[in-house]
């Protein structure tokens, strides 16, 4: 049984127990160490089994205090700030990393200059990336960045480090928002070899323009995520307002 299988199986398990009441909202699951002796498994698969419920919104870490099952308002699935891909799988329990399909320099299209707020024909860098998910692709990740912001932004090993952490360190320009527009579609033969599906599978396409607290846009990225290793899932509250 592969490792992938393993860990759907095992998170599987502990969402039936929570649907089932055996551990009910606000209780402290078991430590790691207990509950990987129970079902027999590593504590890479126990981890990735909990980071997948943590994701979903069932489970909450607290620092220093264990994990705890949600209260009925904390049920939040999703990223709910603006984060890298680095750090979203960091907070997910995952390992983050990448390949580099290729980087370059060119003129932005109508497309790419009007959504970053730019002069059609500005220079652009283009960064192509496929993302991985403890060695296991994700996503191909295609970054369009205005080339007067980030001069030199081709010294840096983007297969190592996380685009947003140069933003800040380097050149001190941090994202403070963004906008996702998500369609769904299936991957074309180009993506299949690189994302290592068939082709043909269901996937995500999403555009992200974020800008940093000025409302500059600083970052158009285009990605073509894989549908059977992506969950998107929205934070929703009712109004607070009395009804009419």
């Amino acid at each position: 049984m592969s490792v992938g299988t393993l860990y759907s199986q095992t998170a599987e398990v502990l969402r039936s127990r929570i649907a089932q009441n055996m551990w009910k909202q606000g209780d402290r699951l078991p430590s790691e160490t207990q509950l990987c002796e129970e079902f027999g498994v590593s504590s890479i698969t126990m981890r990735r089994a909990v980071a997948t419920l943590v994701a979903e919104g069932l489970l909450v870490r607290l620092q220093g205090k264990g994990t705890f099952v949600s209260s009925d308002h904390a049920i939040v699935q999703g990223p709910p700030e603006l984060t890298s891909f680095t750090q979203d799988m960091r907070a997910r329990g995952w390992r983050a990393s990448a390949r580099v399909l290729s980087f370059r320099t060119e003129r932005a299209s109508g497309r790419i200059a009007t959504r970053l707020g730019l002069s059609s024909g500005a220079l652009v860098s283009v960064i192509s990336r496929v993302r991985l998910a403890d060695g296991q692709p994700v996503a191909i990740q295609t970054a369009h960045l205005p080339a007067l912001l980030f001069p030199g932004l081709e010294t840096y090993d983007f297969s190592r480090e996380s685009l947003y952490d140069v933003f800040e360190r380097v050149y001190g320009i941090k994202p403070a928002r963004a906008t996702e527009i998500y369609h769904v579609t299936k991957i074309t033969p180009a993506e299949a070899a690189p994302l290592e599906v068939e082709e043909g599978s269901p996937a995500f396409r999403v555009e992200r323009v974020a800008s940093d607290s000025t409302g500059r846009r600083i970052e158009l990225v285009d990605s073509v995520i894989r549908g059977d290793r992506w969950t998107l899932v929205l934070r929703l509250s009712a109004s607070r307002q009395a009804p009419r």
